[in-house]
């Protein structure tokens, strides 16, 4: 060989077999060269990406971004969530951008100081590793890492061009936890056996296991390798025996868990389900065993307040015995204290467990548990559409069972609450049902009232109770008097103001009171001192239908806490707070666009499970059909949304089906919205279906029968504080019949407005028609 030749030998072995990039572009013509360093390197090669795996750019970005600022990165998550792939798939996406990539294999390092004793061999030559991450430009991949790894450690070991990504099931702050599969992208998995994946199938693999690739994974395998989708949906039931490289799925994913985190997961085996309230899990397996859960990689983002484990965690929870019967009682009593003492707070910690806890709660009691607590928590919570009144019993026998023993804690509440909550699921039935079964049942307030040892605050709500129960059976006086009975008494309750205010806001005499009464309420701030976000926000639902008056500097006085206050309430999951959005909503888009715009940003996007009953479907149509006058809005979209809502109800009440009417004439459909109308049985005796049949039949371009409907609707009118809109309709509808009166009614509708935003438009309205005129 010429010394040329061994000149040029000795630098590819001594520098350039060190360069994967570089033999990647000689083995062209050298494939020895190739030969030498796959023979050599094979236990440091990056492992190939799956040909079928799933691109994930926002992945690869995130990765990329984060070795920019940062020579080193720690990529974490449960067991099976696709931190290898995603390591992976980055070093064969860049591996040009590096002269060598080097992956170590679980148990090959244990610490930094490992690294600094490893080599790494090219053609017969060996280099140090942490020499060569600090001369050439190398990516170094510790997979599986061990937890004495720390990508701040590392950072130090990296040259200017050299990066190093660790993978690992401990999260710590500063990791990059790899997010689940999205829907679209578990469904594309799914696929990738070739076999389509049935929708029905689809949607029950999503709810068992969500977007776990591995999982994933196996259940594409198993149809590629023959199995059938209807086979796979029997499997999900058992998802936890999945097999993956010999090893149960529930062992691969919590097996070396158990003896680390088997108490804190005890808490969803024995409540059954994936979620529970973060204050409940604090009492029982303190700030500690949270972190234990997060650290792990088990838990999924959600609402605050609600710690939420992945889909699949619990699945396999569901397959093996990780609640003894003796820890279940442990945390039925836990619970049972946490109630106790939660019910007398103003929060919504109370609220928030009983919540989340409902199917858990309806379980104990189903079971034959007269548990108070548990009895009042679910009455405090359950939708019109939830209540079982199997489960609640006879409020009457059980007033008159307390009379003979010493009432156990929520007793008493229970009793009030079920009737309450009987009166309200009788009221379904008929007015003359609900009617009947609250008169059968009013002495049992007598009987409560009589009981021993009742503290003042028990006492206070029997009395409330009892005038909430005669103002719906008519006796509105003496309702009131005992409405202000309660407020002078020992334990004042804000929800007896609330009462009042509901009775005295029609009446001039007693409008100062009301005022005043808004005023104590709205001045303080919900969850704390003694407003309760009931309260707070029941009164934001009355504020919309108040008089004009006074109305409008109430809500701007206290805007600030009413914003505060449903966003809060609405993002731990409170369904009232949406319900009073949704009321009060329809004041604000019109005449505080912006105040309306900017609590409907901080609100959650609704989800299905949050849209389950009619209530939740009502409130979010309402948002949404709100939202599509404020400015700059995407109408069409936002009427689509609200339409299918309001469609969605499965038992839609009257007022339901009027705003659907309102929104179909927004829409340009007013022809089916004249079929809601006349389908009404009250369409004679409403004057507003009356003044939507009017918009109905002038859209359709029938202002003669137009004007017919809205001077019914004007005879019919009680309100005045709406007389303004009706008003207005008729200008229209007179102004297309070319009637040389009609700005008449445009100026008493100026007169009798009782907003300002409607009266600045009016006004503005009033000058083109006077400048119509002159011209």
């Amino acid at each position: 060989m010429s010394g040329g030749a061994e000149e040029i030998a000795t630098r590819i072995i001594d520098e350039l077999i060190f360069s994967d990039t570089v033999v990647r572009r000689l083995a062209v013509y050298l494939p020895e060269l190739q030969r030498i360093r796959d023979e050599e390197a094979v236990s440091q090669l990056a492992p190939a990406p799956d040909r079928r795996r799933l691109v994930r750019p926002e992945v690869d970005a995130e990765i990329f971004r984060r070795l920019q600022s940062h020579a080193a990165m720690t990529i974490s998550g449960m067991g099976g969530v696709g931190k290898s792939a995603a390591a992976a798939a980055f070093a064969a996406d860049h591996e040009n951008d590096y002269d060598l990539i080097i992956w170590l294999g679980a148990g090959e390092a244990h610490r930094r100081e490992d690294l600094q004793a490893l080599s790494l061999v090219r053609g017969g030559e060996a280099r140090n590793v942490t020499a060569l991450l600090q001369t050439r430009a190398c990516l170094l991949v510790i997979d599986d890492a061990d937890s004495a790894f720390s990508s701040e450690s590392l950072t130090v070991l990296c040259g200017p061009k050299s990066h190093i990504i660790l993978t690992q099931r401990t999260v710590s702050a500063a990791s990059y936890q790899l997010p689940m599969l999205s829907r679209a992208e578990s469904e594309v998995m799914l696929n990738a056996s070739g076999v389509p994946c049935p929708a029905e199938i689809a949607e029950v693999v999503w709810d068992t296991v969500g977007g776990h690739p591995l999982t994933l994974g196996l259940i594409s395998g198993a149809v590629e390798q023959g199995e059938t989708w209807a086979e796979i949906g029997a499997d999900c039931r058992a998802v936890g025996e999945m097999e993956h490289r010999g090893q149960r799925l529930a062992d691969r994913l919590l097996g070396r868990l158990r003896s680390a985190v088997g108490r804190e997961l005890s808490v969803f085996a024995w409540a059954e389900q994936p979620v529970c309230a973060k204050d409940f899990l604090e009492e029982v397996i303190h700030p500690l065993g949270i972190r234990k859960l997060h650290a792990n990689g088990l838990t999924s983002a959600d609402r605050s307040r609600i710690t939420r484990i992945h889909d699949v965690v619990f699945e396999v929870l569901k397959g093996d015995q990780w609640c003894s019967p003796a820890r279940a009682q442990e945390l039925e009593r836990a619970l049972e204290g946490y109630l106790i003492t939660a019910a007398n707070e103003t929060g919504l910690r109370f609220w928030t467990v009983a919540r989340i806890l409902r199917p858990k709660l309806e379980k104990i009691v189903a079971a034959g548990s007269r548990n108070a607590a548990f009895r009042y928590a679910l009455l405090s919570i359950w939708d019109t559409a939830e209540f079982r009144p199997e489960l609640i019993g006879e409020p009457l026998s059980d007033a008159q069972a307390l009379a003979l023993i010493a009432p156990p804690p929520l007793s008493v509440a229970a009793v009030i609450e079920a009737i309450e909550q009987l009166y309200l699921y009788d009221k379904q039935k008929g007015e003359n049902a609900s009617a009947d079964g609250l008169r059968r049942r009013l002495p049992a307030f007598e009987i409560l009232d009589q009981l021993p040892n009742l503290t003042g605050r028990e006492r206070a709500q029997i009395r409330h109770h009892k005038g909430k129960a005669l103002k719906r059976l008519g006796d509105t006086d003496a309702a009131a008097d005992l409405f202000e009975d309660v407020l002078s008494g020992p334990s004042p309750m804000n929800e007896a103001r609330l009462q009042l205010i509901d009775i005295y806001r029609g009446n001039h005499l007693k409008e100062a009171r009301a005022i005043e009464l808004a005023d104590e309420i709205l001045g303080r701030v919900a969850g704390e001192e003694d407003v309760t976000y009931s309260v707070f926000l029941g009164l934001v639902e009355r504020l919309p239908a108040g008089a004009g008056a006074w109305r409008s500097s109430v809500i701007r006085k206290h805007s600030s806490a009413i914003e505060r206050t449903i966003v809060e309430a609405a993002n731990v999951g409170v369904q009232q707070a949406f319900m009073a959005f949704a009321a009060i909503g329809r004041y604000l888009s019109k005449e505080e666009p912006e105040l309306f715009q900017r609590i409907l940003q901080k609100l959650p996007e609704p989800t299905a499970e949050s849209v389950q009953t009619d209530s939740d479907r009502f409130a979010w149509a309402e948002i949404y059909f709100e939202a599509s006058r404020l400015p700059g809005a995407e109408i069409g979209r936002l009427h689509v949304q609200a339409l299918a809502l309001y469609e969605a109800e499965a038992r839609p009440q009257p007022f339901h089906l009027q705003r659907r009417a309102e929104l179909l004439i927004e829409m340009d459909r007013s022809s089916e919205a004249e079929l809601l109308l006349r389908a009404r049985q009250d369409l004679e005796t409403s004057e507003w279906l009356q003044r939507l049949m009017a918009r109905a039949r002038f859209a359709q371009n029938d202002p003669m029968e137009a004007l017919i409907w809205i001077n019914r609707a004007m005879s019919f009118l009680r309100a005045e504080h709406f007389r303004s809109e009706f008003l207005e309709l008729r200008y229209d509808i007179r102004a297309a019949l070319i009637d040389p009166a009609a700005s008449e009614d445009l100026l008493s509708a100026r007169v009798a407005s009782q907003k300002e935003a409607e009266a600045a438009r009016l006004d503005a309205r009033l000058l083109e028609a006077q400048l119509e005129c002159a011209r």
